[in-house]
């Protein structure tokens, strides 16, 4: 495969990854925001929720800007996979929470996501196509 068809569709992948991020966010916000959490949690499931609400953009301007952007994808990362850790976290100490599958599912795609924006943005940044720096 030639170099610019690697960067090409690295960047792409990486751009799928993080369009993927900012739906999940802001989805994932939105409801948090409307819905809530316990009385005693709702201050702190709202705050994250305006948290979640906030990187949206960042997520699909990073995802928009790929081709310049260099380290600050991979910071766009670690929190998805923090996110992951917290999830296992959870599960060790309250079980698998109802339904199953969807708790698996977004653990799954916590890690997945993550490792593949890292592994696909390392690819373009290293066919030295990219920029190695914010």
């Amino acid at each position: 495969m030639a170099v610019g068809t690697r960067v090409a569709a690295a960047n792409t992948i990486v751009r799928v990854c993080l369009v993927l991020a900012t739906a999940i966010t802001l989805g994932d916000g939105l409801q948090q925001l409307a819905q809530g959490g316990p009385a005693d949690a709702d201050n702190l499931h709202r705050f994250m929720a305006g948290v979640y609400i906030g990187w949206a953009p960042l997520f699909f301007w990073a995802a928009a800007t790929i081709r310049r952007q260099g380290v600050l994808v991979y910071f766009l990362a670690v929190p998805i996979f923090l996110g992951g850790i917290g999830r296992l976290v959870s599960f060790s100490q309250y079980g698998i929470p109802s339904p199953a599958g969807v708790f698996l599912a977004s653990a799954l795609l916590d890690f997945l996501l993550a490792i593949v924006i890292v592994w696909a943005h390392s690819t373009a940044l290293r066919s030295g196509r990219a920029p190695a720096a914010a």
